[in-house]
């Protein structure tokens, strides 16, 4: 009976060694969740017939709307030395990805269209010479920045006269040609009167590059009112203009009525183009896409002479007298340099655009009554 007992035990333990482990769990090893790459759809370029799309984020878009500005006082300003300027919440950055678009502005083209709120510019139709349009020129050499720019990878809006309701882009270029029947000649380039740094940053890249690229002269003393004033610059007054955090300059390629420079502006377009690409595409490549501050314009408070003020061409009281305004003139900033601020001063029923020393200007009183002409220069269509 022992000997059948072991032999018991024995199969027993044989049929157990030989069974099948179970499946071991890993220990250390983190699951992998497999997760597909988000497709994403191709932004079309705009056909020169068709409206463009513009590139705006929420966040963006709402900074964009500039505060109410009112011409009346309600209560007296705080005494103070200098006047500062206001610093509203900064842009949010675009999302990292987002392709870089810029508007190419086609000066004059379609200028019939555009919308009520711009309607006495309708007429506006820019310069000839010999059959030839403005609108013509400028289309030719906008044509050429667009091809430049969307072969270095940046997705370009070509806009007519009528902008696009708050139009948000990384840079907006107004192309415009100039004439005179005095024989004057070159280019120049203006931001708006309130030029955020984003704003000087571009007109110092196309200005570097445009009289090199040209080899056409520049009008140094040319820039005017009404390039400043532009009214696609001016999203304080109409709808139909660039987002404030828009950088923005206006180009004026050459005169159309000067002979030396018809050979570049109408003879080559792809030369100047290639001067207003090339200094585009520097100042996307240097900019700093997360300094949104750099796209805010400064917003400065409505001042007053304190006393009887010159009005300078430049900062400095060697400058050229522009105009000599009474007391109490009503002074509208743009910028400052050092104890100068470059402004529109209103006498009367005057306006002058140059220089006033700071401490030659007073903050805003209750007892100040201005009449209702709005802060604005006139917005113009060179």
């Amino acid at each position: 009976m022992r000997l059948i007992a072991c032999l018991i035990l024995l199969h027993f333990f044989i049929l157990a060694a030989c069974a099948p482990a179970p499946a071991a769990t890993p220990t250390g090893i983190a699951a992998r969740e497999v997760v597909s790459a988000p497709t994403t759809t191709p932004l079309l370029l705009p056909s020169p017939t068709l409206p463009p799309v513009p590139t705006v984020t929420p966040a963006r878009a709402a900074q964009a709307v500039p505060p109410p500005v009112s011409d009346t006082v309600a209560e007296a300003a705080p005494p103070a030395p200098t006047a500062t300027p206001s610093t509203p919440s900064t842009p949010t950055p675009r999302p990292t990805g987002t392709p870089l678009r810029v508007g190419i502005q086609i000066g004059h083209l379609r200028s019939h269209e555009l919308p009520d709120e711009q309607a006495h510019l309708r007429t506006s139709t820019g310069a000839r010479w010999n059959g030839i349009t403005e609108a013509q020129v400028n289309e030719a050499i906008a044509v050429r920045v667009r091809d430049i720019l969307v072969v270095a990878g940046v997705e370009v809006d070509l806009l007519p006269a009528t902008i696009p309701p708050a139009y948000d882009a990384d840079a907006f270029v107004a192309i415009h040609a100039d004439g005179s029947a005095e024989g004057a000649r070159g280019w120049k380039i203006a931001t708006p009167w309130r030029a955020s740094a984003a704003s000087r940053a571009l007109l110092a890249a196309v200005a570097a590059t445009y009289g090199v690229v040209t080899g056409l002269p520049e009008d140094r003393n040319g820039i005017t009112v009404n390039m400043r004033g532009y009214y696609a610059f001016n999203y304080r007054r109409h709808t139909h203009a660039i987002a404030r955090t828009t950088p923005a300059i206006i180009i004026e390629t050459g005169f159309l009525t000067n002979a030396a420079d018809r050979e570049i502006i109408v003879a080559r377009p792809e030369v100047a183009a290639r001067g207003i690409a090339e200094g585009i595409l520097q100042y996307l490549n240097q900019r700093d896409p997360n300094d949104g501050a750099a796209l805010l314009p400064p917003e400065w408070p409505i001042l007053y002479t304190s006393a009887e003020t010159m009005v300078r061409a430049g900062p400095a009281d060697t400058a050229k007298l522009v105009a000599r305004v009474p007391a109490d003139s009503r002074i509208f900033v743009f910028n400052q340099a050092g104890e100068w601020y470059e402004a529109m001063v209103r006498a009367g029923n005057a306006r002058y655009v140059g220089w006033v020393r700071v401490d030659q200007t007073r903050p805003a009183t209750a007892n100040d009554n201005p009449a209702p002409p709005p802060a604005e220069p006139p917005a113009t269509n060179p």
